[in-house]
């Protein structure tokens, strides 16, 4: 069945896609199998709160699949981010503390056919394996990379994609590689400071931080930090001190 959301938003439950109501020629984005899931929950209890055990028992173990307050977490996510680049400055998904989501209930909902036919058969998935410490080791020597490409190209052109102001420390900015909900903006920097003190990183002159925040910390489960700071040392290269935590 199809949904227009907010007036804008054109929302088919049944192939999980989601298109804009005017602009109909612009390919669709189409959610996996378990969003697409979520989604759909949260869109029939449309201004009702949809409480975690719902959503583990509806989504993962009713298809045979193992689910997880992070997993959830990680999905509520991505949904987010995908709505919130089709349809900035609203606010789809709220969170209720310690109970679960619901969608916004100032968000029109309104079914765009009068049938209504079962959602096809998911096929079902292996759950994926949690990462591993040598995979967050790979991840992380991958985002020290891209900060080192990212501060070295910052200085070679006046045009910079790909990073977002968060605040600043002492005088130095601090970036992120992802734009971060402003509901967990303070979350963000109160993360950053704590490990800037813990890493005991001064403000030097020329220098900037960035970091990487696990999703799963703006949630109050465990997650993983990736602090650096980069100064510049000469006109083409720079240095970057990073701090790894896991399980912060």
């Amino acid at each position: 069945m199809k949904y227009l959301l907010a007036d804008t938003l054109v929302y088919d439950n049944e192939d999980g896609s989601l298109s804009l109501k005017d602009e109909e020629s612009e390919e669709s984005q189409i959610l996996t199998s378990t969003a697409n899931q979520i989604f759909s929950l949260l869109i029939v209890h449309h201004g009702m709160v949809v409480d975690r055990e719902k959503f583990l028992q509806e989504v993962w173990d009713e298809r045979g699949l193992n689910g997880s307050n992070n997993s959830l977490n990680q999905y509520i996510s991505i949904l987010r981010k995908l709505l919130d680049s089709m349809v900035p400055e609203t606010t789809f998904i709220i969170t209720v503390p310690k109970t679960g989501f619901m969608l916004n209930a100032e968000i029109s909902v309104q079914p765009l056919t009068s049938e209504s036919s079962p959602a096809p058969s998911a096929p079902v998935s292996k759950p994926r394996a949690r990462p591993t410490l040598a995979v967050w080791l790979w991840i992380a020597t991958l985002i020290v990379a891209a900060i080192c490409g990212s501060y070295i190209s910052q200085k070679q052109s006046p045009l910079v994609t790909g990073r977002y102001l968060l605040t600043q420390i002492d005088g130095c900015p601090v970036y992120t590689f992802t734009p971060i909900a402003d509901v967990f903006q303070k979350q963000a920097i109160a993360f950053t400071r704590q490990i800037k003190e813990s890493s005991k990183l001064s403000c030097l002159e020329n220098s900037v931080f960035y970091v990487h925040i696990q999703n799963t910390l703006f949630y109050g489960d465990k997650g993983r930090l990736v602090l650096s700071q980069c100064s510049r040392s000469s006109q083409k290269t720079s240095t970057c001190s990073t701090n790894y935590f896991y399980e912060w």
